[in-house]
């Protein structure tokens, strides 16, 4: 039976509930919104399935990566860095895999879902931080390995060293492709923060973007839709960013390092104007690819668009996350707190970028 001593041992991917045949474990989410599971003991035979397939540890040593700056020009409009993952998930598409992936529904709730033709990829596309919900997907995602189909699966370092987990039997047709991970951010924040967002303009939200790629690759201010207008704040970006509204497992993450438990590891190419001058310097966005595996290796080459790749020396890319876990605002809990008491306008005021705290934080930065 899955215990959790703490909260930090558990990302949510889901795979302990997946692979329970007696459904004794559920998913249950937090004030927060991040799920856990939760066993139904008179249901529980004691098998240990749950515990064996959870897969939020260190992993065995593994080479490090090759390294490559990549660009899509067909996709770099519709992209937040260079279109890797659209050209991956295309790829896939066209050479018959399955591909499951991240998407916000019609109510900006971010699910997994499963897509099999190349029209159905444009939600998987862009950047979405909140943590997504896979539970729904797991049993589809099993069927379809059992069925012999190959599989592609896009997620956190977490989900997909989950889902490999929870597939180990069909390791040969399940390709997996991480990203380069900051956190995932409270699911209840985002909603809320939309809920506030709504009522204060008064207006129905039609649409939102994380980081709208309209204001350039280095801009990290969301966008909200309300019908033709367009409405660009920092107000859930500055809270994700200083890790303020993070999963607590996000600060002791197994796989907050260069080597990932994927085969594949894609994210923004941040440094390259420096590290390849002339490269990619029209703030388009450029990709950061990851090459962790011979699967990921035989896969990511032969795309059918055009494309610009050239090989980088990691170091001069590096990322915070590719060093270490996220470290966590020491507010962070009192806000959780303060969340759960007063909710998210209280939250905003007081934590937010306007925030008292964080003016008088910048202030001491910039003068001591």
């Amino acid at each position: 039976m899955i215990r959790l001593a703490q909260r930090e041992d558990c990302c949510g991917c889901g795979a302990c509930r997946a692979v329970c045949m007696h459904r004794a474990v559920e998913m249950k989410a937090d004030a927060m919104g991040f799920p856990y599971p939760s066993v139904n003991e008179a249901a529980c035979t004691e098998c240990s399935l749950c515990e064996s397939v959870c897969a939020f540890r260190p992993e065995e040593p593994k080479p490090a990566p090759k390294a490559y700056a990549i660009r899509f020009p067909e996709f770099l409009d519709g992209s937040q860095s260079g279109g890797l993952a659209t050209a991956l998930m295309r790829k896939a598409i066209n050479e018959g895999y399955v591909v499951y992936g991240a998407a916000m529904d019609a109510d900006f709730v971010v699910r997994h879902r499963r897509v099999t033709t190349v029209e159905e990829i444009e939600p998987l596309r862009l950047s979405k931080y909140v943590q997504s919900e896979t539970v729904p997907i797991l049993e589809q995602l099993v069927s379809d390995l059992k069925l012999g189909r190959k599989v592609l699966f896009t997620g956190t370092p977490c989900q997909c060293a989950g889902m490999a987990s929870l597939a180990a039997h069909f390791k040969a047709q399940l390709l997996t492709a991480d990203i380069i991970c900051h956190g995932v951010p409270s699911p209840a924040i985002w909603k809320d923060y939309l809920a506030y967002s709504q009522d204060k303009e008064g207006e129905k939200l039609t649409g939102a973007f994380f980081r709208d790629p309209a204001l350039g690759w280095h801009d990290s201010r969301e966008t909200l839709l309300f019908g033709e207008r367009r409405v660009t704040s920092r107000n859930y970006n500055f809270l994700y960013g200083h890790n303020l509204i993070l999963r607590p497992c996000c600060a002791k993450c197994p796989f907050a390092s260069a080597v990932h438990p994927s085969d594949i590891t894609m994210g923004d190419c941040w440094g390259v104007e420096k590290a390849l001058p002339g490269f990619a310097d029209d703030n388009r966005g450029c990709s950061l690819l990851l090459v962790q595996s011979p699967e990921g290796e035989a896969f990511v080459w032969d795309f059918e668009e055009s494309y610009r790749k050239h090989a980088i020396e990691l170091g001069k890319v590096m990322q915070e996350n590719l060093v270490r876990p996220a470290i966590m605002h020491p507010r962070a809990k009192s806000l959780e707190k303060d969340y759960i008491r007063k909710g998210f306008p209280y939250v905003l005021k007081h934590y937010g970028i306007d925030s008292f705290a964080n003016k008088v934080e910048g202030f001491l930065k910039k003068h001591f």
